[in-house]
């Protein structure tokens, strides 16, 4: 028998399970955009938590209202949109004075937050177009974006694949790994880099018909609409008066998906704000380079697809590295990250985790206290997940084992 457990975020409290007794224990159901009920059901735990998934009155994007020649594309409501903005108030102590401001993408839906959810509007609706029933995708074993496509992916009706490559364990990691598993997820162990390359291939190829493959961190021009419709948003926001035009917006940045997509929206927008992507990951990986490829192609998918209210943007687009924080590697804690842990915690209510929000967060606070930004207003884009999936410890049964060993090893942070 399941134990009882709950977790309490913004959106009310999500209880572990909703009855303690076996006969009245049947799978949770969750809406899809069309209305259909689906079951969600892995080693005979209910999953995934009631909620709201489907956002109640928003019809469309703002992306499509500007650039009417994208509404052709797959797109379906899972974002809470608008996330609000608001004062680092809570932190005000920590980072020092000044206007500091962030976007509450945390908190972006009742099932999980954080920055996968807008690009999931159209990257799972787009597989949905194309007749996919299955999804393939790789990450760390703390993967927030395994997370997220493990629970929008199995309440959508897919059947979700994930091969974990190897990292630092932590106490996040490990509540991840059963988030994973309990939401019906088939996990798979990835080990090193290339390893999990190769694995991730060839999970891939076995249903090569029935299956999509999101690749680490979901970077590619469809899914980067939904960033660059993001800064549209913020744009309401500050012409409502809701709060000042950032001089510049600090986020955690690898695939560089969401920053790229962010210049390019402020760029389209004639705004001179910077925006800068602390870098979690190697320099081989997150540089120049691969942050312009992936601006270029999003820029040049908009061109394509949007021709008449969409011209060429990569060029006017203000982004910009700060690689202070990352420390020993992806996962690797640092000091600057154990002391923005607990600053996490009192901003948003749940803890911070060492390889992008807790790094993240320190590099603002070192951004906010320069010289440069004195007088400017910064704001932090949230992209942690501050609601709470339940993870069972009966979720462990559903590991394989090279994954269930970790819930055992000795914790880094």
């Amino acid at each position: 028998m399941c134990s009882r457990a709950s977790s309490t975020n913004g959106y009310g409290a999500l209880t572990w399970p909703p009855s303690s007794s076996g006969a009245n224990r049947k799978p949770l159901t969750a809406l899809t955009p069309s209305g259909r009920q689906v079951r969600c059901r892995r080693a005979g735990l209910p999953y995934p938590p009631p909620v709201d998934l489907v956002p109640a009155g928003r019809r469309a994007p703002l992306l499509f209202e500007a650039l009417p020649e994208l509404r052709g594309l797959p797109w379906t409501p899972l974002a809470h949109a608008p996330s609000p903005v608001e004062r680092m108030d809570a932190i005000a102590d920590w980072l020092g004075p000044g206007e500091r401001w962030m976007k509450r993408d945390d908190r972006i839906s009742p099932l999980y937050g954080g920055n996968k959810v807008r690009r999931y509007e159209f990257v799972l609706a787009e597989a949905q177009a194309a007749g996919k029933t299955r999804i393939v995708t790789a990450g760390g074993i703390a993967s927030t974006q395994a997370q997220a496509t493990a629970l929008f992916g199995r309440a959508l009706g897919f059947r979700v694949h994930v091969v974990l490559f190897d990292q630092p364990v932590t106490r996040f990691a490990k509540r991840a790994l059963l988030v994973d598993a309990a939401a019906g997820a088939e996990l798979e162990w990835g080990g090193g880099y290339v390893a999990t390359t190769l694995r991730t291939a060839r999970a891939l190829l076995r249903e090569r018909k029935a299956s999509t493959l999101i690749l680490p961190g979901a970077a590619n021009p469809t899914a980067n609409l939904g960033y660059v419709d993001a800064m549209l948003e913020l744009d309401a926001q500050v012409r409502a008066g809701q709060m000042p035009r950032p001089d510049a917006i600090v986020l955690p940045t690898g695939s560089s998906g969401t920053l790229a997509a962010l210049a390019l929206g402020a760029a389209h927008l004639g705004w001179d704000t910077e925006i800068v992507g602390v870098r979690i990951t190697t320099a081989l990986a997150t540089n120049r380079f691969t942050i312009a490829e992936v601006a270029a192609a999003t820029d040049r998918f908009l061109c394509r697809r949007a021709p008449r209210g969409w011209t060429a943007r990569r060029r006017q687009a203000r982004w910009s590295i700060d690689p202070s924080a990352l420390g020993p590697g992806y996962g690797h804690p640092t000091a600057e990250a154990l002391e923005a842990i607990p600053q996490v915690e009192r901003l948003l209510g749940v803890p911070g985790e060492v390889t992008y929000s807790a790094k993240a967060l320190a590099a603002f606070r070192r951004l906010a206290r320069a010289p440069r930004w004195q007088g400017k207003t910064l704001l932090f884009w949230c992209t942690l997940s501050s609601i709470v999936p339940p993870a069972p410890a009966e979720a462990a049964e559903a590991l394989p084992p090279s994954l269930r060993r970790l819930l055992d090893a000795p914790e880094t942070a």
